[in-house]
């Protein structure tokens, strides 16, 4: 660490105590020592946030965090980010830096040449092999530069301590549901006709900002009409008309963490078939709400939500796994869908703890999309709902 950003005053605020970052790496370490790894390279901004702190999401380049068997991590990344993990530094007294790329250097040499410095001949080094953040063809140009080092698949180590929350990380996702539902509601009493799409997004996106919600992960899906029925198109300038469907799906962010909640609104009353169409994802949500809980198995929680809409008679439009794992909200995306979802076929128990989005999603060419979605925690007797915002079609 630099003298300079020892006298720098705190700029980054860790969000949990220094204490619950180490019982976290404690049971990462755990983990490793089970997998027979002397280290794990974390490159993957929601996994190095959980186990240290650091919100950095790199557009360009590597950042990357060596933790070792012995407890003790390294910073490899381009240079211009060492801003931000000297000033981690300082708030976590904790890690330290190993190597800085310069621009002009090839990236993945260097991440190569600086594990080998860290480790010795033989050494087992985990990679998270499924993520985005470092590609294959950069993990082998790793492996040549450090040749004496065996690498393993580190993937899921992390995200198998993610998948129950903690207190303190669940009072960061109620926080944001709130403000999700704050957001839906104003976001609705702003539709007047002839606004267009792109115009009511921009209520959305001043009322996150103003409520004091950190960084969008994914850009909230406002569309109105028949292009609803394209899966996850948002706003495109489009006129709103009366009497059709406007889906709002927005997720606001608290510490990193994102309750995401779909709601479908209207200008004017719905017609009859549409209201029956919107009642069936109701239906699901609802069912999901009263039936959901502890040692059920993602399996049967997807049908619980299946059973609502088959028998409201719209099974052939729900096309969707009944919800996914919600917590930490990084770029590209507020899901942590590569956790945990609530699907056919999946045998994983449901545990006290467990954050999830129930999605009861259903797309009708020609009519469009309605969802009528909650963000939900279960509890050790059922679930609680983290989106105060009534399930109905919400008329502007």
């Amino acid at each position: 660490m630099t003298e300079a950003a020892r006298q720098i005053p705190a700029l980054i605020e860790l969000p949990f105590e220094k204490e619950e970052f180490a019982w976290r790496r404690e049971r990462l370490l755990d983990l490793m020592k089970r997998a027979d790894m002397d280290a794990l390279v974390l490159s993957s901004v929601s996994n190095y946030y959980y186990v240290s702190g650091l919100a950095t999401n790199v557009p360009l380049g590597v950042l990357a965090l060596v933790i070792r068997s012995d407890g003790r991590g390294f910073w490899i990344g381009r240079r211009s980010e060492m801003t931000n993990v000297e000033t981690f530094m300082v708030a976590s007294a904790w890690s330290e830096i190993a190597r800085a790329i310069a621009d002009e250097e090839n990236t993945y040499e260097v991440v190569g040449q600086a594990i080998a410095k860290l480790m010795p001949a033989g050494a087992k080094v985990g990679f998270e092999l499924n993520a985005a953040s470092m590609p294959a063809n950069g993990i082998n140009t790793v492996a040549l530069h450090a040749s004496g080092i065996e690498i393993l698949n580190g993937s899921g180590l992390v995200e198998s301590l993610r998948v129950i929350k903690s207190p303190r990380e669940l009072s960061y996702l109620r926080a944001a549901g709130k403000m999700t539902a704050a957001v839906i509601r104003e976001t609705v009493t702003g539709i007047v006709e002839g606004q267009t799409d792109s115009g009511l997004a921009s209520r959305a996106f001043a009322a996150l900002a103003r409520l004091g919600s950190d960084p969008q992960p994914v850009s909230p899906t406002i569309v109105s009409g028949p292009r609803s029925a394209l899966a996850h198109a948002t706003f495109s300038n489009s006129p709103i008309e009366r009497g059709e469907l406007i889906t709002i799906e927005i997720g606001a962010v608290v510490a990193r963490y994102c309750t995401p909640a779909y709601r479908i609104a209207m200008l004017g009353r719905p017609s009859a078939e549409l209201a029956r169409f919107h009642d069936a994802s109701r239906a699901g949500l609802l069912a999901a709400l009263e039936k959901i809980g502890p040692g059920m198995t993602s399996h049967e929680a997807d049908r619980v939500v299946r059973e609502a809409i088959t028998d409201a008679g719209y099974s052939e439009y729900f096309t969707v796994r009944a919800g996914y794992s919600i917590g930490l909200g990084f770029v590209p995306s507020w899901d942590e869908d590569h956790i945990m979802k609530l699907r056919p076929r999946d045998e994983r128990p449901l545990r006290s703890g467990m954050a999830f989005h129930i999605v009861p999603a259903l797309y009708k060419l020609g009519t469009g999309a309605v969802c009528c979605s909650n963000s939900i925690v279960i509890t050790d007797d059922g679930t609680e709902a983290l989106v105060p915002v009534e399930p109905e079609l919400l008329i502007a």
